[in-house]
């Protein structure tokens, strides 16, 4: 029990931990990436497994992705009564492909972060699982609110093995039976 209130709080700040006062960009010209649409279960770190179409999760975790426009997600997480909603875009700034994400609201329709609204994220898939981080805000402060400027300190650490962090992992869900 102690492992999974630690992985739920991980994913409440992967997500919900919404860093930025202003965003990278408001273009979004990218069209989503199909192979994120859909209902994603969370996998612990113990939990992963080499061939993910082996197994049913019981993950109570889930996130859900769907296309909103050619160029912009709306994202659900956690689902069910207590979560929140974003709108994502892929973005592409100085050749790092990531995804700027923006709090909408959550299940009740508000707004709790403050002028904290925006967050970028990095994913990619591995062993069948998608694996999301976030930017990192020991190289890209999150106390930037011009968003020159945060552009400027995004490209000057862009090359930067650490630019994101703290990976989180899904797979995507399977029916029972």
């Amino acid at each position: 029990m102690k492992l999974n209130n630690i992985f739920m709080m991980a994913l409440i700040f992967l997500i919900a931990g919404c860093e930025y006062e202003t965003s990278l960009t408001d273009e979004h010209r990218i069209p989503v990436d199909k192979a994120v649409l859909g209902l994603w279960d969370a996998v612990p770190e113990k939990g992963r497994v080499s061939d993910p179409k082996d197994r049913v999760s019981d993950s109570k975790e889930r996130l859900i992705v769907l296309k909103y426009t050619d160029t912009e997600y709306l994202v659900h997480y956690p689902t069910g009564n207590e979560g929140f909603y974003f709108r994502g875009y892929p973005i592409r700034i100085g050749g790092v492909s990531c995804v700027q994400i923006r709090l909408i609201g959550d299940s009740n329709g508000d707004i709790k972060t403050g002028e904290r609204k925006y967050q970028v994220v990095s994913y990619q898939f591995i062993n069948g699982e998608l694996e999301i981080k976030t930017l990192n805000t020991d190289l890209v402060d999150n106390n930037i609110k011009d968003r020159n400027k945060l552009n400027t300190v995004f490209l000057m650490n862009k090359n930067k093995g650490e630019l994101f962090r703290n990976p989180v992992r899904f797979r995507k869900a399977v029916k029972k039976g």
